[in-house]
C-alpha cells in the first residue's frame, strides 16, 4: 500500500523525498499577486524576485489559495493520504482541501484520506511532516487508523513562533491590526507571534533589536515547557539569523538538533525579509 503526505507551499519542504518506503510527499501551490504580475508557489518559483518584486510594489498584493481540481489531483497519488495544509484560520486552503477529499471518496471510496488542520504555517508543518516520516519508515506495517492518531498527537504537541521585522503584508491582508502594523514598522519593532488554539495568529510580544528578539524567542520556548529536541527554523533571506537563533537554542538545551531552511513564496510574502518561522514541540513531538 502507498502512502501520500500532502500539503500546500505553505510548508517549506518543497522537492523533499520522504523516508518512508512507498511514500510520496507533493504540495498544492498557492498564488501571490503582485501589481499586475502572478507568481506560482512551485518548484520553480524564483522566491528572491517574488521578495523584491514585493518589496518594490507600492499597489496592494495579494495572495489565493490552490483550486478543488488541484487538490483532487494530489489526493489521488496513493492508497492511503494525510494532508495537513495551512491553517484553516487564515485560509481558504484547507476548506478547499476538504471539498476535494469529499469528492475524491465520494467517487473512490476505497481511498483513504486524513485531513488534518496544521493551525500553523512553516515551521511546524515542516517538523510534523520530517517526525511523521520517521515514524512511518519505523513502522511501515501501520494500520491507517494508528498512523492518523500519530499524526494527530504531533499536530496538537508541536508550536509555531515567528519573527518578523515587517508586517505591511500581514497588515494589508488584515492578519494583524493595520494600525499597529504602521507604528511598528515606523518605530523599527520586531514583534513575535504565535498561533492561537484556532490557529489564528497572536501576538506574544515585541522588542527593538536582534538579540533581544533571540532572547525572547528562548524565553518563550522555555515558557510552553520545550525542554529539547528538534527545532525547525526557516527564514526569508535571513540565514544569519537563523543560525544566531539555531545557536542559541543548542547553547539552552544541549543535544537539540535544529533544521534550518528558506522559506517558499507564500511564507516569505507574509513573514517577509528576514522574518523567521520556528516550529517545536513536547512529548512526542520533539524527537526525542
Amino acid at each position: 500500500m502507498s502512502w501520500a503526505l500532502i500539503s500546500d507551499s505553505s510548508c517549506n519542504l518543497r522537492d523533499w523525498q520522504p523516508t518512508a518506503p512507498h511514500t510520496t510527499f507533493a504540495f498544492a501551490p498557492l498564488k501571490i499577486r503582485v501589481g499586475e504580475r502572478e507568481f506560482i508557489d512551485d518548484l520553480s518559483l524564483d522566491v528572491h524576485e517574488l521578495n523584491c518584486a514585493v518589496q518594490a510594489e507600492t499597489n496592494a498584493s495579494s495572495s489565493a489559495c490552490p483550486s478543488v481540481g488541484e487538490w483532487a489531483e494530489l489526493f489521488k497519488l496513493a492508497d492511503k493520504t494525510i494532508c495537513m495544509p495551512i491553517s484553516e484560520g487564515v485560509s481558504g486552503s484547507y476548506n478547499a482541501a476538504a471539498t476535494a477529499r469529499d469528492m475524491v471518496l465520494a467517487e473512490e471510496p476505497d481511498r483513504q484520506i486524513h485531513l488534518v488542520n496544521s493551525r500553523a504555517a512553516g515551521g511546524k508543518m515542516d517538523l510534523i511532516f520530517l517526525l511523521f516520516d520517521r515514524y512511518l519508515a519505523s513502522n511501515p506495517d501501520v494500520s491507517f487508523e494508528d498512523a492518523c492518531a500519530y499524526f494527530d498527537s504531533l499536530e496538537q504537541n508541536s508550536k509555531i513562533l515567528f519573527s518578523l521585522c515587517n508586517y505591511e503584508n500581514l497588515a494589508k491582508a488584515g492578519r494583524i491590526p493595520k494600525a499597529a502594523g504602521v507604528i511598528a514598522n515606523k518605530l523599527n519593532i520586531r514583534i513575535l507571534g504565535t498561533a492561537s488554539e484556532a490557529g489564528k495568529i497572536e501576538l506574544v510580544g515585541h522588542t527593538r533589536g536582534e538579540k533581544k528578539m533571540l532572547n525572547k524567542i528562548i524565553d518563550t520556548m522555555e515558557a510552553e515547557d520545550f525542554t529539547g529536541g528538534e527545532v525547525v527554523i526557516d527564514h526569508v533571506e535571513n540565514e544569519a539569523g537563523a543560525q544566531a537563533l539555531a545557536s542559541r537554542i543548542v547553547e539552552r538545551w544541549p543535544g537539540s538538533k535544529t533544521i534550518i531552511m528558506p522559506c517558499n513564496g507564500l511564507d516569505s510574502y507574509y513573514a517577509e525579509m528576514h522574518g523567521l518561522i520556528i516550529g517545536y514541540g513536547m512529548g512526542v513531538a520533539s524527537g526525542q
